[in-house]
């Protein structure tokens, strides 16, 4: 689920993907909205961004951080150890993998190239964030540091494994911190005899460009680890917001309802490119199909495997529509988005999406086998399907303790999904923007959820129906 991290990187470019073919520019896609003060969402904002950084629990000192570890020399491994670079904070890059060492340190010296040829940074500037960062094959060489994050493959077994060897090698004192983006908290604190010196720290890719950092929250967290983690964050000039441990955290765990109702739309009528044109017009960074591209589509199906929702889907025992039919088959067709030329678009000639027919030909086949009928599915609907099981969810988050406020909800997708800022985050919209207000989303989802019965997130929190 990590594919979510690159929506706001993305160019603005890709809004007008089809825009004109499906007629959904803003001429033509009129949704149900209000206007909203830009000086009421500014001032929002403001004070949303103020609280963010206020610890749950009480007051408590951060440690104070001289030295650093990361483990995992990948993608995420080697952009978090940017992070402690661009703090000025040393750090070990760790892998057990001498090739995995030299590509990830070679990767973090062609960044600071390139920042020093953009002129973001000074000569001076750049040899010094590269000279911060050293390479160990051995977590053994943490014994002194204050901190190890690790950024390893998304699988409990590997990540308990290195936490118990972190536990054993850093110093008592030290925290481990694991940037999952959807696995327990608790269960890789248990590895350790540390639980409560264990946290999650969830950067978005690329980690040293994207300004969201979700702090996660276990059950025996202690408050000053909390407090190390934001005040961490603050230093690498991140926006930090504290999250409870469930699956997907606050991010993750609300996109997943609208993930699911991108895949239920192609089902039922839609086009890839149709649904993403949609929800650019809205503003967001990119459609749901092209980020899915962007970050890989194996992410996806690697979470499905793991959680038994492919074996579920082929039992007659599930009463939950599985949304995962088209995504499985694209995948194993090899399709996994852009690093291999061909996703839920092609990408043959370069970067820009282009739609192909065999995912034309895919769908349709799909449905065939299905019995599905396909029906003209218009802009609003798409809209309504998509976003209103992301709001639901996040009300959700704030009546299960998982984010400690509706403004950490809105902040989380500012920051980290590409949400348009105009409208101050989905919560805010749902209050502030859309037309009718919570009430309007109440019978909304109540009406959907009589539509869709076998589809369980169309079901009002209970916050949602007493909310004011």
């Amino acid at each position: 689920m990590n594919s979510v991290h690159f929506a706001v990187r993305a160019s603005l470019q890709k809004r007008s993907l089809c825009a004109a073919r499906f007629n959904v520019g803003p001429a033509n896609c009129k949704f149900s909205t209000s206007a909203a003060s830009a000086e009421a969402v500014k001032a929002y904002v403001a004070k949303a961004e103020s609280e963010m950084s206020v610890v749950p629990g009480g007051k408590s000192s951060a440690k104070d951080v001289k030295k650093a570890a990361v483990v995992g020399a990948g993608t995420m491994g080697s952009g978090i150890a940017m992070c402690f670079a661009n703090a000025g904070i040393p750090v070990l890059l760790m892998d057990a993998s001498a090739e995995a060492l030299s590509l990830g340190l070679d990767k973090i010296k062609r960044a600071y190239a390139s920042s020093f040829d953009k002129g973001k940074l000074s000569a001076e500037a750049a040899e010094r964030c590269v000279s911060l960062v050293s390479a160990e094959q051995s977590i053994d060489a943490a014994v002194d540091v204050d901190i190890a994050i690790e950024a390893v493959s998304e699988r409990m077994a590997v990540k308990k494994a290195v936490f118990a060897r972190l536990d054993a090698t850093c110093p008592p004192s030290a925290i481990l911190a694991s940037n999952t983006s959807f696995l327990d908290i608790d269960e890789i604190g248990a590895a350790t005899t540390r639980p409560q010196s264990v946290c999650g720290m969830h950067f978005f890719s690329p980690a040293q460009v994207m300004p969201l950092l979700e702090v996660v929250r276990g059950k025996t967290s202690s408050v000053e680890t909390i407090a190390t983690a934001l005040a961490l964050g603050v230093r690498m000039r991140k926006r930090a917001v504290v999250a409870g441990n469930c699956f997907g955290f606050i991010g993750n765990r609300c996109l997943e309802g609208y993930i699911r109702e991108a895949m239920y739309l192609l089902e039922e009528g839609c086009e890839p490119a149709q649904v993403d044109a949609v929800l650019a017009d809205f503003g967001m960074a990119m459609g749901p199909f092209t980020m899915s591209d962007l970050s890989g589509n194996d992410i996806g199906y690697s979470i499905r495997k793991d959680f038994g929702l492919k074996t579920m889907h082929e039992s007659p025992n599930t009463n939950e529509r599985y949304y995962g039919a088209l995504p499985d088959k694209l995948v194993e067709m090899g399709r996994l988005g852009q690093k291999t030329k061909k996703g839920w678009y092609d990408y043959s000639a370069g970067r820009k999406p282009v739609e192909d027919a065999a995912v034309t030909k895919l769908i349709e086949t799909h449905r065939a086998e299905k019995g599905i009928t396909p029906r003209t599915i218009d802009a609003a609907e798409i809209l309504d399907r998509c976003l209103l099981p992301l709001v639901n969810e996040g009300f959700k988050c704030v009546e299960d303790g998982v984010a400690t406020r509706e403004s950490d909800v809105d902040m989380t997708y500012l920051y980290g999904y590409g949400w348009p800022r105009s409208n101050g985050g989905p919560i805010y919209w749902a209050r502030h923007v859309r037309e009718g207000g919570l009430p309007k989303l109440v019978e909304d989802l109540n009406r959907y959820a009589e539509q869709h019965p076998t589809v369980s997130h169309w079901k009002p929190s209970g916050l949602l129906r007493s909310a004011k």
